[in-house]
């Protein structure tokens, strides 16, 4: 399904519901982990009471990200896309000129993921035939995959909400540009004899 660039698109109501959803998950997973962090870390140095415990809820906290992320995923280059063009479209101000860098900073995110998805793939396939999920040697590869996703996720938990501010920009200026067209538009002729009969 392609978005299409109108802010009340059924697409694009649809794909920006499920960003909503994913960054009200990623708060709780991000939110869960600090509370982790906090209570199993030396609070003067920061270092992890159980490293191993610490590491094995720190890949729990990645593969939950990737999860909540797993529905916005496959559409994420066409809301940056769409993102994009609605600024060409607004007026230039320092507001739009950071979310422009909001949505540069999304689309770096984005190349970064599907690179190392692609880099995923590229090592499963590689993977002797025992290697099933539950083994060692297909559970540590994939653990070190999403741990490099995980800073571009937490790239989209920072600046996805500008994508909404873009979009009600957005349709904004196009009921604004609505309105004057409709206030503007010339009357017929015939409209003004018959109103000019009826008085």
């Amino acid at each position: 399904m392609t978005i299409s660039l109108e802010p009340t698109s059924p697409a694009r109501r649809l794909y920006l519901n499920r960003l909503a959803i994913y960054l009200r998950h990623s708060r709780q997973i991000l939110a869960a982990w600090d509370h982790y962090s906090d209570q199993h870390s030396d609070p003067k140095t920061f270092q992890p009471y159980d490293e191993d415990a610490y590491g094995l809820r720190q890949q729990q906290r990645d593969a939950d990200t990737i999860a909540a992320f797993g529905r916005v995923y496959h559409h994420a280059d066409e809301l940056v896309h769409v993102a994009k063009q609605q600024l060409a479209l607004l007026s230039p101000s320092d507001r739009t000129r950071h979310y422009a860098w909001q949505v540069r900073e999304l689309h770096e995110a984005t190349q970064g993921l599907y690179a190392v998805h692609d880099d995923w793939r590229a090592v499963r396939a590689a993977l002797l035939e025992s290697a099933w999920p539950g083994t060692k040697a297909y559970d540590e590869p994939l653990a070190e995959s999403h741990a490099e996703a995980w800073s571009y996720l937490d790239q989209w938990a920072i600046h996805g909400q500008a994508l909404f501010a873009i979009n009600a920009l957005a349709q904004k200026q196009s009921t604004a540009s609505a309105l004057t067209l409709s206030t503007t538009a010339p009357v017929p002729k015939g409209a003004d004899a018959s109103s000019a009969v009826r008085r």
